[in-house]
């Protein structure tokens, strides 16, 4: 999920693209000079983001993150907060009527997922919630859908990659993989008081239902 000290998505640089740069991580000194003030004050302090610090925001991250020229106006600042928040499990849905927000974790959802935890799975979701694959074009009940996940042959591990949050709730990339396949997975995530209302989900590589999960005649199309 984090690919940089100062909150830049390495990934979408087209240096990094280009492959001029390693990304931040993997790089002892920047390709454009000999050290970075942000990435050398992170590391110093031995932390491994700048959301970590105690000092988060600073006055050189909002120097670097405001820049007319260089700057993503707070861009990085806000994928600094985000990280930070994952990291604490404080990733928060919609107010309640109680004026409490509750907890929504997307690791512990994918683990959840992976592990084909049925009772664990069920907490996320509200009752009333819809599940979508889209490659496949099957929607599902929370039970269906629960169903279909815990019923899927094979041990499978989860790895969260990225996750951003995206009005009220976040995208979320992941790796699905057991011994015989990896899959990466985004779904988008509608979120209230903490608990997924929408799940949509996109398989990459993935077409069609299995003829296993077709024969266990739940779910409906789509569209």
């Amino acid at each position: 999920m984090m690919e940089s000290r100062c909150g830049i998505v390495c990934s979408e640089c087209d240096f990094f693209q280009d492959k001029t740069c390693a990304g931040c991580i993997a790089i002892d000194k920047p390709f454009w000079g000999e050290f970075c003030p942000v990435k050398s004050c992170c590391e110093g302090r031995r932390y491994e983001h700048c959301g970590q610090c105690e000092d988060f925001p600073c006055k050189l991250l909002n120097q670097f993150a405001y820049d007319k020229e260089q700057g993503d106006e707070g861009k990085r600042i806000e994928a600094c907060r985000m990280w930070a928040q994952v990291e604490a499990g404080e990733v928060r849905g919609q107010e309640s009527d109680t004026g409490r927000k509750s907890i929504f974790d997307p690791k512990k959802f994918i683990d959840a997922v992976a592990a084909q935890d049925a009772n664990a799975l069920k907490a996320f979701f509200a009752p009333e919630a819809i599940i979508c694959w889209h490659d496949s074009n099957e929607q599902f009940t929370v039970a269906e859908y629960i169903q279909a996940n815990c019923e899927y042959p094979g041990s499978w591990g989860g790895e969260v990659k990225r996750v951003e949050i995206v009005g009220n709730g976040m995208a979320v990339v992941s790796k699905i993989f057991s011994d015989e396949l990896t899959v990466l997975v985004t779904a988008f995530i509608t979120l209230a008081d903490g608990k997924i209302t929408k799940l949509d989900e996109y398989y990459a590589g993935c077409s069609e239902a299995p003829n296993w999960r077709k024969e266990m005649n739940i779910g409906r199309p789509i569209a």
